[in-house]
């Protein structure tokens, strides 16, 4: 039995940082937006196929708010934090040596090096999603579509780098950056060549299938229908009691719930790359 960590881990905008949340494109790719920050990408850098994320955020109307500040930024030269960095068409993959890489820090990392997630441990990154439509040239979110909880990537670590120097190498990344360097528990997990023991990219998005929502239908975003393999297995920051009647209670609190992964749970990440994996 091959045992891993697999760790869910929520990204995007929420609603402690946005008015609305990341979207489904009409032909099923799932577009995770990165939260505002104080970093050296903006938003008006960004761009998915040919549309500008300044376009879009216009479209979508979409504000901004800092966690620092507490103020409206919907200006989109404002700066965001674009981890994990794992999408293959925008501006940061048109550098030479780029790798896809996510980074953690604080009592985010502290929980993560707790549970012992490093080399061939596997992220399945989630996030607030809503499907959108593209009519008269305008993109706009569908009123009747569902706010879900909808798995959107994935990364296998091949590589976790603390040492500071070492991060520098990783230079356009934003654990990379000035505003990193005092950080507690600065990590990045470079991703894996491969998936697991398959020929499949290490790291990627998805395109939307109802099986890789994690929210239950009819109900609020953050109550669950989770996975059959990986029901009544564990999962940190969370107990019996998170399970109940007819929905799985996610948790608040946390970034990354760790789960022991096994065999039955190999197969179905394998399976979802398979089947779901975006290749644009």
């Amino acid at each position: 039995m091959n045992r891993f960590n697999l760790i869910l881990s929520r990204k995007g905008l929420d609603s402690s940082n946005s008015n609305k949340p990341s979207f489904i494109w009409e032909n099923g790719a799932l577009i995770s937006l990165p939260i505002p920050s104080y970093d050296i990408i903006h938003y008006s850098d960004l761009k998915y196929l040919d549309w500008s994320y300044e376009r879009i955020f216009d479209d979508l109307d979409i504000s901004l708010y800092c966690k620092d500040e507490h103020k409206n930024v919907i200006n989109q030269k404002v700066t965001c934090h674009c981890d994990p960095d794992i999408f293959s068409n925008n501006k940061l993959n048109s550098i030479k040596d780029w790798k896809a890489c996510f980074g953690q820090h604080g009592i985010a990392q502290i929980h993560l090096h707790k549970k012992n997630v490093n080399v061939g441990d596997i992220f399945l990154f989630y996030g607030w999603f809503k499907k959108i439509q593209l009519i008269d040239g305008i993109l706009s979110y569908i009123k009747e579509s569902p706010d879900q909880h909808v798995i959107y990537g994935y990364l296998q670590i091949g590589k976790k780098v603390t040492d500071l120097d070492e991060i520098k190498k990783y230079y356009w990344h934003p654990h990379a950056q000035v505003g990193f360097a005092g950080k507690k528990n600065n990590a990045l997990y470079v991703a894996s060549d491969y998936l697991l023991d398959t020929n499949l990219p290490g790291f990627g998005t998805f395109m939307y299938s109802p099986e890789l929502v994690l929210t239950k239908e009819g109900y609020s975003r953050s109550k669950w229908d989770l996975p059959k393999v990986i029901k009544g297995k564990g999962m940190s920051y969370h107990n019996e009691s998170s399970q109940k009647d007819d929905y799985f209670q996610s948790a608040h609190i946390g970034q990354e719930y760790v789960i022991k992964a096994d065999d039955e749970i190999k197969d179905w990440i394998i399976d979802l790359v398979k089947r779901y994996r975006n290749n644009d």
